[in-house]
């Protein structure tokens, strides 16, 4: 695989290629949310830099050192990812097969490439990687990667070239999902990418379990419930219902939005041809028409009822409190 089979991430593509036939030494990380394809993009990375014959789209696939990467008995190449028994990488696993290894010669390529996911490593063993990254020789490279760079020392970050994900376009996902779910049909797809997040990784998993459809449905009917519904319901019924969802709040709160949204286009324009959530449009369209008092003003304020809500989960507040607080002014807004 060349940089070329991997579907978003352009620039950083023509980055590390050109880094790649560079062949300098040095210690990048990739960062970005988990499920990004940080991994991905730093395996490439390192064939690349494995390879005998690397181009501006990576490594050929065809030499020996590629073989040598993709059947992973190359010696010139070291993975720490997440270990088996352990929450985190041991500090003594670091010193022995990272530090001790940077000083060795590559046996087969002309750098000795270490692959290493950051969010394994706790201070202590971040710590005796620091010398390694501030003095690595002319034939090593450092591939790291972070999905929370507030976890790395700052001592690290000061070592490394961050390079950080860019955000994966609608028709970007949709491919990643497709090449990933191929037996998937379109409606699925759309909708497991509208409640990812802009996630490869949780389009995919949405996908394939197809929570996302289950997820974005369970909302829709809360909020078409709203106009009608007692306080009761809010705080008991669909308080529980995110509840059972509190890990994907992210999601959550984009379906809420997304909903708002389709109701907002459907009072303004009654004909509108697209909406988000097209599964469920007769029914958004009779919650519209059944509910006149609902203006785009009120929208506004579900809207930032919303926000409030992903504010408050920022600075870790409780999720039960946060989402009763969100429901219950959404509820003042919607209520006949």
């Amino acid at each position: 695989m060349a940089f070329s089979a991997i579907t978003g991430q352009k620039q950083i593509k023509i980055r590390l290629a050109a880094e790649a036939q560079r062949r300098g030494s040095g210690a990048y990380m990739l960062t970005g949310p988990v499920g990004t394809g940080k991994r991905m993009l730093a395996e490439e990375f390192a064939k690349a830099l494995m390879c005998s014959d690397a181009g501006a789209d990576g490594a050929c696939g065809v030499c020996s050192n590629c073989k040598y990467f993709e059947n992973y008995t190359t010696p010139d190449v070291t993975r720490v990812y997440e270990p088996s028994e352990t929450k985190n990488v041991k500090v003594d696993f670091i010193k022995d097969n990272v530090v001790a290894e940077s000083y060795l010669k590559p046996q087969f390529a002309r750098t000795k490439t270490f692959i290493i996911d950051f969010d394994y490593l706790g201070v202590e063993s971040q710590n005796a990687l620091l010398k390694s990254l501030e003095e690595p020789r002319k034939d090593v490279v450092f591939i790291l990667t972070s999905s929370n760079t507030d976890a790395v020392l700052d001592t690290v970050m000061s070592r490394v070239t961050e390079i950080k994900l860019e955000p994966y376009s609608d028709d970007e996902l949709i491919q990643i999902v497709r090449d990933n779910c191929p037996d998937l049909d379109d409606a699925k797809i759309k909708s497991a990418v509208y409640n990812s997040g802009r996630i490869p990784g949780k389009a995919i998993s949405l996908a394939k379990e197809d929570s996302g459809i289950s997820l974005r449905h369970e909302i829709n009917s809360i909020m078409i419930a709203m106009p009608t519904s007692s306080y009761i319901d809010v705080l008991e019924d669909y308080v529980e219902v995110l509840t059972g969802f509190k890990d994907d709040a992210k999601i959550i709160a984009s379906s809420i939005l997304l909903f708002l949204d389709d109701a907002g286009r459907l009072i303004n324009y009654p004909d509108c041809r697209k909406i988000n959530n097209e599964l469920d449009r007769d029914a958004i369209e009779n919650f519209v028409a059944a509910n006149k008092h609902i203006t785009t003003l009120k929208l506004g304020r579900c809207t930032e009822a919303v926000n409030t809500f992903l504010r408050a989960l920022e600075v870790n507040s409780n999720f039960d409190a946060s989402a009763s607080a969100m429901l219950l002014r959404i509820h003042e807004e919607l209520k006949k």
